[in-house]
């Protein structure tokens, strides 16, 4: 089966200029062309830092529904532009009754979670069948058992606020052991927990910049189907905040964003030098690597993987469409339960 699935330009050079010509985008540094895109092969662009887009190429893209994304130099999301609102405007309307309705949110908060879980759980067990050490293959496995149990019973919750806390717990228990995941002794990429704003170390440097281009990637995805990317229902909502893009990428963070980067440490592509690291201890990758791991995404998302629903192979990086439809076909009703995208 064909797929096609439209590009994502990324502009990490601050000295980046964006403008069009006819139906092509032109993106010039310091005034010289390096690089020209059909317009219709363009299907987002986030801008990172200082780069620059002209009003007539922001607007072309606004009318043609190519979403554009402003993030920081570090990869913190700042805001979007996108085009008129797409899709039935009924869908919308059974997503913000599904809002309204704390029996819902729970039940949906439920789906999104039990995916991240079961994920983390499968990069677990899946490491600990790799690992030659006997001890950290053991707390690989007595972790994972740990997750299994809050499968058991995040069903039992009835509020989201449940929900959150059992996420939590999983999160401690996957985060406690991720560093027994990784194979390259050099010190730099000993992991302790989660940081971030700023990330401490090159690990969460690495994490936090892809979950934002993985929360693009969502955000995209739920626009095409005709969902609000900003109500959500396990993440609380606020102006400007892609909760239900947040939501989606839950159950895709371990096999999308975290089974890369362990991937590239455990296989050298990642030193020492690729990094910047502040006075203040925070953490931050240099340009090139920026650029390096832009493009190991990338080129994930051209992999293949079975859809364990659809019971077919496709690219990774329609995996965020998929689901939005399904998540779609639950808001209406088609279904009675959100199936998550589980890694078998």
């Amino acid at each position: 089966m064909a797929h096609h699935i439209k590009n994502t330009l990324y502009i990490t050079n601050p000295e980046s200029y964006l403008r069009k010509k006819h139906d092509v985008i032109i993106v010039e540094v310091e005034k010289k062309e390096k690089i020209r895109i059909p317009g219709h092969h363009l299907g987002s662009i986030i801008l990172f830092g200082r780069s620059k887009i002209s009003h007539y190429a922001l607007d072309w893209c606004i009318k043609n529904g190519v979403a554009v994304t402003r993030v920081t130099r570090s990869g913190r999301y700042i805001g979007n532009w996108s085009g008129p609102v797409k899709g039935n405007v009924l869908l919308r309307v059974e997503q913000f009754d599904k809002y309204k309705n704390e029996d819902e949110k729970c039940k949906l908060s439920q789906s999104f979670i039990k995916g991240k879980i079961y994920n983390q759980r499968s990069m677990l067990l899946r490491s600990a069948r790799d690992i030659d050490d006997e001890e950290l293959e053991k707390s690989l496995r007595k972790n994972a058992a740990k997750l299994d149990k809050i499968l058991n019973i995040i069903d039992d919750s009835d509020s989201v606020d449940q929900v959150r806390g059992f996420e939590g717990i999983a999160a401690k228990n996957y985060f406690s052991v991720f560093d027994h995941m990784i194979i390259n002794e050099n010190d730099i990429f000993k992991f302790k927990k989660r940081t971030k704003r700023p990330p401490r170390d090159v690990i969460n440097a690495m994490l936090s910049y892809l979950y934002v281009i993985l929360n693009h990637d969502c955000r995209t995805a739920l626009e095409a189907v005709g969902l609000d990317p900003q109500i959500g229902f396990l993440h609380e909502i606020r102006p400007g905040k892609p909760a239900l893009a947040l939501d989606l990428m839950e159950e895709l963070r371990p096999i999308m964003v975290e089974r890369l980067v362990l991937t590239m440490i455990n296989r050298k592509q990642v030193n020492k030098d690729d990094f910047e690291f502040k006075a203040g201890g925070a953490v931050e990758m240099k340009e090139d690597f920026r650029k390096k791991l832009i493009q190991q995404y990338q080129e994930k998302k051209q992999n293949e993987i079975k859809h364990p629903l659809l019971d077919r192979v496709i690219p990774y990086g329609l995996i965020p469409f998929i689901q939005a439809r399904l998540l779609a076909r639950r808001l209406r009703g088609d279904v009675e339960e959100y199936p998550p995208f589980i890694y078998q």
